[in-house]
């Protein structure tokens, strides 16, 4: 018996050691990540993750008025949630790109977003 509950914590140590070891974003996704820019429609979206998520699939999250976010579930282990604002009748990624990357196993939340300093006059980072 105490051999047993010795294997399991072990094997929950290791799984633990692993997890602590990955990435925070999946790196064929990091790869993609520079491609998504403003304006993109859904499936220009979906174009740019496809070659390392081929059965990925872009629609609508959660949304209010004009703004919103469009979902793409990566895999079963990952899903990609891209604000998106309306233009012209279709939805496009948004001017100010806030990305929330959702990891389902973890029960984990990355939010990405993209921050202009030099567009920010009084809130420049310090030199040091």
């Amino acid at each position: 018996m105490n051999r047993a509950i010795l294997a399991l914590l072990v094997c929950i140590a290791l799984l633990h050691s692993h997890a602590a070891d990955e990435p925070l974003i999946p790196v064929a996704l990091n790869a993609i990540l520079p491609k998504i820019h403003a304006r993109m429609t859904t499936p220009e979206v979906e174009a740019a993750l496809a070659p390392a998520y081929p059965n990925v699939k872009g629609q609508m999250g959660d949304w209010s008025g004009q703004t919103g976010y469009i979902e793409f579930k990566l895999d079963e282990r990952y899903t990609i949630s891209i604000s998106a604002i309306t233009r012209d009748g279709k939805e496009v990624v948004h001017d100010e790109i806030l990305l929330y990357l959702y990891d389902w196993p973890a029960k984990r939340r990355l939010d990405l977003q993209v921050f202009d300093w030099e567009k920010q006059p009084d809130k420049k980072p310090s030199a040091k």
